[in-house]
């Protein structure tokens, strides 16, 4: 996983944790929703909260390929990345090392063919190792990556997702290099809403349950207010629960890239749809989703 752990970030992992089909190899992060060490202690807690084994937990990029200013979302995911509520869980003793990018090319290494990359956060990390091996890069079993918006508004602007604008360079690299790539785009994760009722029902009492509460109180205020949403998007749990079970996601093989300079448009997910396109389909990008399915998943394995 490669993450900028925010609130749904912290989701993703529980939800990759508790998946019986899936296991975790290693966690990398990287400067997003966060600051890479903000992003960093935040993995290092919901692994304590989650009573995870020892997994490796390995610090990335602290900023974008090209991109000056930082963007990040302390708006969306409270002023620590958590909901702002890390101060009432006592601080980890896990340790995290240095080098994502070869970490994770090690990784790939050891299991060639075979080893999925669950990419929930900007591409910065994922782009370093394609600049130092492409080859090892192209021996991933599959890459999912939560990013862009296809046929729907941006979630940062009006056409740009936020992974995908907060390092726009590495969005486009990692979309141009010929991975076996699955977008998990706008268009399916604001279909999966996690409610306060469904919080609140029966049955979610463990401590798990608590600190998905704890997490999620602060982002859904903000969606409530800004966006009339009662609840939080599962953007990043849906990456993972597409790794989990492919058929959630319903998608289609599509020419796509990424803009990188537009004042306006910088980190657009641009897709060549006309009928008689020249490009040939590079991607396949996430068009529909079985929402129920994927709660009830969500609910089982994280909640119950």
């Amino acid at each position: 996983m490669d993450v900028d752990t925010g609130v749904d970030d912290a989701l993703a992992i529980a939800l990759a944790l508790r998946s019986p089909e899936l296991q975790v190899v290693g966690i990398t992060t990287v400067s997003g929703n966060v600051d890479l060490d903000q992003a960093t202690a935040n993995t290092l807690l919901t692994l304590d909260v989650l009573e995870a084994p020892p997994i490796p937990v390995v610090r990335g990029a602290a900023k974008p390929l090209a991109r000056r200013a930082p963007l990040t979302a302390a708006h969306v995911h409270g002023g620590d990345g958590l909901g702002g509520v890390r101060s009432k869980y006592p601080a980890s003793s896990r340790q995290a090392t240095e080098g994502a990018p070869r970490f994770l090319l090690e990784m790939i290494r050891r299991h060639p063919g075979v080893l999925t990359l669950v990419a929930t956060a900007p591409l910065t990390n994922a782009a370093l190792a394609l600049q130092e091996d492409p080859d090892t890069m192209r021996q991933l079993e599959g890459i999912i990556v939560m990013g862009g918006a296809l046929r729907v508004p941006g979630n940062v602007g009006p056409v740009s997702e936020f992974n995908f604008a907060v390092d726009p360079d590495a969005a486009a690299l990692v979309v141009r290099a010929g991975l076996p790539l699955r977008l998990v785009p706008l268009d399916v994760t604001e279909r999966v809403t996690l409610t306060e009722e469904a919080l609140a029902a029966p049955g979610h009492d463990g401590a798990v349950a608590a600190f998905v509460r704890d997490i999620t109180a602060f982002t859904m205020q903000f969606h409530r207010e800004r966006e009339g949403v009662a609840g939080i998007f599962l953007h990043d749990p849906l990456a993972v629960g597409v790794v989990a079970e492919p058929a959630l996601v319903q998608d289609e093989a599509v020419p796509i890239d990424v803009e990188c300079r537009g004042e306006l448009t910088a980190g657009m997910l641009v897709a060549d749809l006309r009928r008689r396109s020249r490009g040939q389909p590079t991607t396949r990008v996430g068009t529909g989703v079985d929402a129920p399915r994927f709660l009830e998943r969500f609910t089982r394995h994280v909640l119950g």
